[in-house]
């Protein structure tokens, strides 16, 4: 049994002796410059291209040796300014030993040194890596030349240190990429070929890892091509599944689950190279998103600065809107977020909008279905044609809105039951930031609420919205509830301003009153006056009583205090009154604004008819007391001698 053993190793040893002799042999022979021109032939053949081999083969005996391609080039689509697609300072082809016995080169890697790669269409879509004939090879490949050539075929590619750029023919958008290193594995023909990216892609890091179909799929063309990529790009963590298809002009992306930091997503995308612009049709749906995880994890470049701040503040933003996707891309579909939490804490449900985009122009319809307690469908319009001041037209209408959850969003802060507001809004403007937009923005902003029961407000916002709803209802620090009956904030605008007539208006159970006035948005500011009226029968310490408010200042902190220009008006009036032996009740009415249960401030703001004054009381005649605290009357008669 030992002899038999030991003669088994011996020949074993013996063939493996003959073995490498044999491949010693193959090595000295073989002279890897007698392949260049049988190569370049059949890569002309193939692709109509030449490929140049400007120095010397040259090969480094190993275990596994290497053939050297110093300083290659290969020549891009004739339609194209650069003269060359590729250019490599080396590429290295690593071969099998035992294959070279039977004179077959088996390479198992090609790694392309400094290499410089050019992508690019045309203006109608086509692009320089579509040859007209059969496909260059891929990972895995394996083709047998013609004649005495030899048969190659490539287990494993790798690039280090290039650089690869990518125009688009019909934009001239140019996007470029550095390399760090970047390899494909294939086990075989139909095994996935596994990819690994390091590197920028236009100067944001980038680090991908995945499989991307098998070889023979991609040579044959037989779609669906599944692909599966993870990784990081700038700090984020992403995610790539989906099957690749191609179709005549459109290539299309199904099954499509993606995911960018925070945000993920399900649908498809397609591509379709039409003429000279390229149109892009996407169907996505997002379960859950939040808007303050969208800023991504990017730090600024090392040694720049943040900007400064703008001089001037804005409370609507005066930052650029995103044009060049809108004017660049011709596009449609749907989006849908199931979960959409805003960076104010509110949760939207049912985030719906269906686009379309051509030559500049977005049209947009979209859909809430949960929205401050309520729902809310609109339309976006957006003319991005002129770059300078491009047009915006918004239609909105929010119906059910909870009181208290729109006051809260307003800086109102008070406990507030019950409440249902609509709102209607139908505005144009133009501009390139949403401040420009709003300083040139004629329409109607109409806001409504229906009846609540309003809560002692022990503290006064400082927001314009907040002092204006203070001073319509002054006794909300005094009364431990107000009934409110409605209230109307109704804008018509020109221009950027809002020349109010009594067009924002409240009723109370004992308080009616509006204002008038401008809110300016060119500059954020506004100069109302207001005079709450108490109604008839109404029991009030006028000390309570604040009437003749003016509100001017910014929108963000304004300031309130008397009007008076008002105020003299109605000491005049009052005046006048006392004069003509006008009673402690009637002047008192004068003074405070009482009025009957006739009178209807949210009518008149909401339909911006104003009714007639009624004439003023002869003398002699007696006026009707509209239920003035005779405390009162009695104090305001000693002060004008009655």
């Amino acid at each position: 049994m030992r002899r038999t053993a030991l003669i088994i190793l011996g020949v074993a040893g013996g063939v493996v002796a003959l073995l490498l002799i044999g491949v010693a042999i193959a090595i000295a022979t073989v002279d890897p410059n007698r392949f260049v021109a049988p190569l370049a032939a059949r890569i002309k053949a193939s692709t109509g291209r030449n490929l140049t081999i400007k120095g010397p083969v040259g090969i480094k005996l190993s275990l596994e040796p290497s053939v050297m391609l110093p300083d290659v080039a290969f020549d891009n689509a004739t339609w194209s300014k650069t003269p060359q697609m590729l250019t490599a300072k080396r590429i290295e082809a690593q071969i099998a030993l035992l294959p070279l016995l039977s004179r077959r080169f088996e390479v198992v890697q090609i790694t392309l040194v400094d290499p410089v790669i050019t992508l690019e269409t045309d203006a109608s879509g086509r692009g320089n890596w579509e040859f007209g004939a059969a496909n260059a090879s891929a990972p895995g490949a394996s083709t047998a030349f013609s004649g005495s050539a030899p048969a190659i075929g490539v287990a494993n590619f790798e690039i280090r240190n290039g650089t690869l750029s990518y125009r688009n023919g019909a934009t001239g958008k140019l996007t470029t990429a550095s390399i760090d290193r970047m390899t494909l594995h294939a086990r075989d023909m139909q095994a996935p070929v596994a990819v690994d990216f390091r590197g920028k892609v236009d100067d944001v890091p980038v680090a991908l890892s995945g499989d991307v179909g098998a070889p023979d799929q991609w040579l044959a063309q037989r779609w669906p091509i599944p692909i599966a990529l993870k990784g990081d790009i700038d700090g984020n963590a992403v995610k790539l599944g989906a099957k690749l298809a191609r179709t005549g002009t459109t290539t299309s992306l199904d099954n499509l689950d993606v995911a960018y930091g925070a945000l993920a997503g399900s649908g498809s995308i397609r591509v379709i190279n039409d003429g000279a612009r390229t149109r892009y049709a996407i169907e996505l749906r997002v379960p859950a998103l939040a808007v303050a995880d969208l800023g991504g994890k990017s730090a600024l470049p090392p040694g720049k600065a943040a900007a400064p701040a703008p001089a001037a503040h804005w409370i609507i933003p005066d930052t650029p809107l995103p044009l060049a996707p809108i004017v660049a891309v011709d596009s449609e579909g749907s989006i849908t977020i199931a979960k959409l939490t805003l960076r104010s804490g509110q949760l939207l449900q049912g985030v719906g909008t269906q686009f379309t985009s051509h030559d500049g122009r977005l049209d947009a319809k979209f859909t809430t279905d949960r929205i401050l307690g309520g729902s809310m469908h609109g339309q976006l319009q957006f003319d991005g044609r002129n770059a300078e001041a491009p047009g915006v037209h918004l239609a909105l209408d929010a119906q059910e809105l909870d009181l208290p959850a729109l006051a809260a969003v307003a800086g109102i802060r008070r406990d507030i039951r019950g409440g249902k507001v609509r709102a209607n809004v139908d505005i144009s403007g133009r501009g390139t930031t949403p401040h420009r937009v709003a300083s040139t923005m004629s329409g109607t902003i109409l806001v409504v609420s229906g009846p609540a029961s309003l809560g002692r407000s022990a503290v006064q916002g400082e927001s314009a919205l907040a002092q204006l709803a203070g001073a319509l209802d002054p006794l909300q620090t005094v009364d431990p509830t107000t009934d409110l009956r409605c209230a109307v904030f109704r804008l018509p605008l020109a221009d950027g301003i809002a020349h109010v007539d009594r067009s924002i208006a409240i009723e109370t159970g004992k308080v009616a009153g509006s204002a008038s006035g401008t809110l300016n948005f060119r500059d954020e500011t506004l100069d109302l006056s207001v005079q709450p009226q108490i109604r008839a029968g109404v029991k009030i310490d006028v000390s309570q009583f604040a009437s003749l408010v003016r509100i001017r200042g910014r929108f963000d902190r304004p300031s309130v205090g008397i009007d008076a220009a008002q105020s003299g008006e109605m000491l005049a009036k009052i005046g006048a009154l006392a004069a003509t032996g006008g009673t402690a009740a009637v002047i008192g009415g004068a003074l405070l604004g009482a009025t009957g249960s006739s009178s209807a401030p949210c009518t008149v703001a909401m339909t911006g008819k104003v009714p007639r004054e009624a004439a003023p009381a002869r003398q002699g005649q007696q006026a009707t007391n509209p239920g003035i605290p005779g405390d009162v009357g009695k104090a305001l008669g000693k002060l004008f001698g009655r």
